[in-house]
């Protein structure tokens, strides 16, 4: 698998950051590096359920990516070329045609809105007509000054829409640096450190090879999360434990690795390196007495 032109991957505060969404689709459909996407999205800034662009990299994808030649590591940009006044000009009629679509998507919606709540509209306009037509009989007024309250329709077509402030429109975020950068630096990467690091890669490459996606499988007590296919797509089948090969466990720790897997439907794999640059696998599932 060779890429025609390698990704930029930037390290910013010692995080591999992909800030291009074309490279983030290159990255999975053709790497099999899932990544974790970190930045809100500009429509739902205030949840962390759905994320979007930057991609974050783990240790572990950065270092197979490397060796690969799929990416090139890059720092900040040390100087900064700003844009010309085309480039300025393009984006300030983006800007504007973005605005102009949102105050047009903005009436679509409130004209939904509207149609969906019509009858309780329509409902709480009668009531509000009886209460005055009530009070003006009770004051001895002409009872047909009150507008008769059955007589209620709304055209939605005809109401007036007030229009979106300027401050209060969405505003696409750079997913790339506005300025052309003059000068790009080589990031230096070293990696793994310890030998808990060296098994974890090594586990991670040994089951990449083998075609599958992996992704963090901390949330489920694990090292990686083991797919057959795109996440998007198909569930894990595997929670990956690293563990040294000479590292004593109890029977405890047995059943307590077995009874996490079983509570997610996950086979647990405990993985440890058997001799220079092997993994050996050992798999628990529980099994039940029928």
């Amino acid at each position: 698998m060779e890429a025609l032109k390698p990704i930029k991957v930037y390290l910013q505060n010692d995080k591999p950051l992909v800030w291009s969404s074309k490279d983030a689709v290159e990255l999975r459909e053709e790497w099999r590096i899932v990544g974790c996407l970190t930045g809100s999205l500009p429509r739902l800034p205030r949840q962390n359920n759905h994320l979007g662009l930057p991609l974050q990299l783990s240790k572990e994808e950065v270092t197979l990516l490397l060796e690969k030649g799929a990416i090139v590591l890059l720092t900040e940009f040390t100087e900064l070329k700003e844009p010309s006044e085309m480039d300025k000009k393009e984006f300030m009629e983006y800007r504007e045609a973005s605005y102009q679509t949102q105050v047009e998507l903005f009436r679509d919606e409130r004209k939904k809105e509207i149609s969906h709540n019509m009858a309780n509209i329509i409902e709480g306009k009668k009531a509000k007509a009886r209460k005055e037509r009530e009070e003006r009989e009770r004051s001895n007024e002409e009872a047909k000054l009150a507008k008769d309250p059955e007589d209620f329709s709304i055209d939605v077509e005809t109401l007036p829409t007030p229009p979106i402030p300027r401050k209060f429109s969405l505003i696409q975020l750079f997913t790339e640096s506005p300025y052309q950068p003059s000068k790009e630096v080589a990031a230096d990467w070293h990696f793994p450190h310890s030998k808990q690091d060296h098994l974890r890669y090594l586990v991670y490459k040994d089951l990449w090879d083998q075609g599958y996606f992996l992704s963090n499988g901390s949330k489920f007590g694990g090292d990686f999360l083991v797919y057959p296919g795109d996440p998007s797509r198909y569930h894990s089948h595997y929670i990956v434990i690293c563990l040294p090969h000479d590292k004593q466990m109890s029977t405890l720790d047995l059943v307590r690795m077995g009874r996490l897997g079983s509570n997610v439907r996950k086979t647990v794999l405990l993985c440890s390196e058997s001799s220079p640059n092997e993994v050996a696998y050992t798999s628990l599932q529980w099994s039940g007495i029928s």
